[in-house]
């Protein structure tokens, strides 16, 4: 065990955050103010009364369908470019404000557009019902509204773009494929990298594989959600899908991967980054299920990240504070874990990489724990 670290130097510390959904960040002040300006209909504009309804209370084991009605409010007011801005914009505030000097933003393009979300009905929400964003559209207000905040803050974001598994069967093989294309047009304009994400239990990720496989050859990573959703034997098929298939240079949780050498020798020697939330309310994402422990000894690139913090009530601080306590780690453990992040980022071009490896080293990182 090394130094251990309060919860107040935890929040000081330099971090970075590698999965963090936009529509799970929105704070619930902003989603008021911004359903009062653009006309979305709240089932109260009372802060502590919203706020109850707004981020998840209950235990694990939530029904997938109920878990995602959460973020519904969020999407809704960021379905016009107004609104899409502005949260991206509050979002980097957010992340300077924890000293999150370098985070990866993702969200579904589709959803503030042509392609809702099954379980979002415009009708329930937008008042009257907000002209059709297009995909392009709607990348370009949350870059506009990312820049802004970078400018402002001096940290650094990247933007990735998901594809919802169930988008394939709601608007056909078109809107994942347009996802797909979509990230690639913007490559030099800061996107990162596309996910796969949404309800995994239902949708196996062998279905987007020719998706995942279009970006090959360009600088897009492959980031998939794998390993979150049902038995072990089961997401731990939609690792290796995910790995083998999808090409994947990050997966976010993986759960199980720890139960299968094989896997974690891949992640090791292809240098794929693994994204752990500790606080998951997902039921099978708690920190006894992931066994973070042994992916370090086995010196898999494993990160903490914060996912959902606002949905989840659980900022990237308490993240890490869980982690740290439950395996007894310190001061060591919290700098190997962020060099790890930091070697994995998915940057836009060396001179990116380099400056966060600066600001990292600055408020210090030792430079020793660098990849070049």
């Amino acid at each position: 065990m090394t130094t251990t670290l309060t919860r107040e130097e935890i929040f000081r510390l330099p971090k970075t955050d590698l999965h963090r959904h936009l529509d799970g960040a929105v704070q619930p002040e902003l989603v008021i103010k911004l359903a009062k300006q653009l006309g979305v209909k709240l089932p109260t504009y009372d802060l502590a009364e919203f706020t109850k309804l707004y981020q998840i209370t209950e235990p694990k084991g939530m029904p997938i369908d109920q878990l995602f009605q959460r973020f519904a409010w969020a999407i809704a007011v960021m379905r016009t470019p107004q609104g899409l801005c502005q949260a991206a914009y509050e979002q980097v505030l957010d992340l300077a404000r924890e000293n999150i000097l370098y985070a990866e933003i993702r969200f579904a393009p589709g959803y503030h557009g042509v392609y809702p979300a099954p379980w979002y009905k415009p009708t329930a929400y937008e008042e009257p019902l907000f002209p059709i964003m297009s995909l392009e559209n709607a990348v370009i207000n949350v870059l506009s509204g990312l820049a802004s905040g970078i400018a402002e803050t001096g940290i650094e974001v990247n933007l990735t773009l998901c594809i919802p598994r169930e988008s394939l069967f709601a608007h056909g093989p078109k809107s994942v494929a347009d996802i797909a294309k979509l990230a690639v047009e913007f490559q030099d304009w800061g996107i990162v990298a596309i996910d796969l994400a949404c309800d995994e239990l239902s949708h196996s990720p062998y279905h987007y594989a020719q998706a995942f496989r279009s970006t090959i050859g360009s600088r897009i990573r492959r980031n998939p959600h794998a390993g979150e959703m049902g038995v072990d034997a089961y997401r731990l098929d939609c690792i290796q899908a995910c790995i083998t298939q999808l090409h994947a240079d990050g997966l976010g949780h993986a759960l199980p991967i720890w139960q299968s050498d094989y896997l974690m020798a891949w992640a090791r020697t292809k240098n794929i980054r693994i994204e752990r939330t500790p606080l998951s309310p997902v039921d099978g994402c708690s920190l006894a299920d992931g066994h973070l422990d042994v992916l370090l000894d086995y010196k898999v690139p494993v990160v903490i990240t914060s996912d959902d913090p606002v949905l989840m009530r659980a900022s990237l601080t308490d993240n890490w504070l869980a982690a740290l306590n439950y395996h007894n780690f310190g001061a060591k453990e919290f700098w190997q874990l962020t060099a790890n992040a930091v070697n994995h980022g998915f940057f836009r071009s060396a001179a990116q990489k380099k400056r966060v490896q600066q600001l990292f080293v600055k408020q210090g990182l030792d430079r020793s724990l660098l990849m070049k």
